[in-house]
């Protein structure tokens, strides 16, 4: 495991869960296993959203994989202070609310990342917080 932490966005996680795409499962799952994981009650609520929707998953596998998640990643909760920062964010850099409520609780965490693959890769936050698409820098993973 990195010494990094890092702040992982819903899809990383879904990759991981899923299996259908077998080159973003095993990136996720290594991404996963190398960080120092954060995750927000938004990505948690993404996650079950998209396993009851999108992915029809049974209701004891979601409650089981967000367990997993939570017991082995830093939880960030949203409050309205982040909520607040968000919104300010979405000024400053031009991204959306949801975007930017994961960047808030990313530096909240004091994240050195924020791994995603929808959003501006290589963007520096505040001087603090890289946005990285990790499926296009999987050679953080090998340092």
């Amino acid at each position: 495991m990195s010494a990094d932490k890092a702040f992982i966005d819903t899809n990383v996680f879904i990759y991981y869960q899923r299996s259908d795409d077998n080159i973003k499962h095993k990136i996720s799952e290594d991404v996963i296993g190398f960080f120092d994981c954060v995750v927000s009650t938004q990505v948690i609520n993404e996650i079950c959203s998209l396993l009851t929707r999108k992915y029809p998953t049974p209701l004891s596998e979601i409650k089981k994989y967000i367990t997993d998640i939570i017991d082995s990643s830093e939880l960030i909760i949203i409050t309205y202070s982040l909520i607040e920062k968000a919104l300010a964010l979405c000024k400053q850099y031009s991204i959306s609310y949801y975007d930017a409520l994961m960047v808030a609780a990313a530096l909240e965490a004091n994240c050195k990342y924020l791994i995603s693959e929808d959003m501006q890769d290589g963007l520096v936050i505040e001087n603090k917080l890289q946005i990285l698409n990790i499926y296009e820098h999987t050679d953080l993973l090998t340092r």
